[in-house]
């Protein structure tokens, strides 16, 4: 606002006009630029459980702005859930409520929101059980399966000559008509390749699931409530895949404290610490291992929170006999 004894001029107006412009071009550059380096970022190399964050809908919150890798996730809404209710896709089913066909996955055949079998287990879909069966494939005949519908293999495709197959190359690799492909960064696709395929991952190659694979809200959400941590396999990758299983807390959990008592700084505060069961992990601090069956040879480390990040070691590292001789 002009002062009451300045006089405004055409070429003061016009000087305060390019400036403010100059700072409109600025705060756009910045923004387009921290958008830029988001979208090379390879969530490959960024540590912790991404996929089953996201699955969750947890939002990552980063150090500052552009920063490839999250340094924790936001998942408090799932402090607001009804453990009287199920929840897929962020959305409310009632006890005895069908679940609906935009939520709903090609295999997820009559799905209901069922009551929880004791006081202490919250309300899940429970589904009709499928069993795909697959016949014989004459030799040099393939078949492509259909992405939207459940146990679909598609009818027996045979080529005159091998090299009449088409080919799809995705991420650098080759594929062939009616093998599924992943897609890097884009794990929630199902993909196939065939024939007209021309790198953009859009249907009819490509299906985006109607609801998140990983998540354990769907069939047990007392992991979420109960604080469980996701187990993956040593040669997974927690970052684009589903963990095989959780880890629960039981009497013999401890924490082994790896970060400084000494240290001062936000690695210590209450927002930036995983949670197992009703204990707390600091960034850098581990579980103790072989506690019960679901720990032999996993490795917990609180890594991103507020999850801790559960590996099965190598047998190179751990000897599972050592607990079941009859392995």
């Amino acid at each position: 606002m002009a002062k009451s004894n300045e006089v405004l001029t055409p070429c003061s107006i016009m000087s305060r006009y390019v400036f403010l412009v100059q700072i409109c071009v600025c705060v756009i550059f910045f923004v387009a630029v921290a958008t830029a380096d988001q979208e090379k970022c390879d969530k490959t190399k960024c540590p912790g459980p991404l996929r089953y964050y996201e699955s969750l809908r947890c939002k990552p919150v980063y150090e500052k702005e552009g920063d490839c890798c999250a340094k924790r996730y936001n998942c408090d809404h799932l402090k607001e859930r009804s453990k009287n209710k199920c929840y897929v896709n962020g959305k409310e089913y009632e006890i005895d409520e069908d679940l609906k066909a935009e939520d709903a996955n090609p295999c997820d055949i009559e799905c209901t929101c069922r009551r929880g079998w004791d006081d202490g287990v919250s309300p899940a879909f429970i589904c009709a059980g499928v069993d795909c069966a697959f016949g014989p494939i004459k030799p040099g005949c393939y078949k492509r399966a259909n992405l939207s519908r459940c146990c679909d293999e598609g009818k027996e495709i045979c080529p005159e000559k091998p090299e009449d197959r088409a080919t799809c190359v995705v991420d650098g690799k080759t594929y062939q008509d009616g093998e599924y492909f992943e897609v890097k960064n884009e794990p929630e696709l199902n993909c196939i390749c065939q024939p007209g395929y021309e790198g953009k991952n859009i249907e009819p190659f490509c299906v985006k699931s109607k609801r998140p694979f990983c998540s354990p809200e769907f069939r047990n959400p007392n992991d979420v409530y109960q604080n469980c941590a996701p187990v993956f396999y040593n040669d997974q990758l927690p970052q684009i895949d589903c963990h095989l299983s959780s880890r629960c807390q039981n009497s013999n959990d401890t924490v082994i404290h790896n970060h400084d008592d000494l240290k001062s700084g936000e690695d210590l505060d209450d927002e930036n610490v995983c949670l197992f069961g009703n204990m707390k992990m600091h960034i850098g601090d581990e579980l103790n291992r072989d506690t019960d069956y679901t720990s032999i040879c996993v490795k917990c480390i609180c890594e991103v929170p507020p999850v801790p990040t559960c590996q099965h070691l190598p047998n190179n590292e751990c000897d599972v006999t050592k607990y079941y001789p009859a392995f």
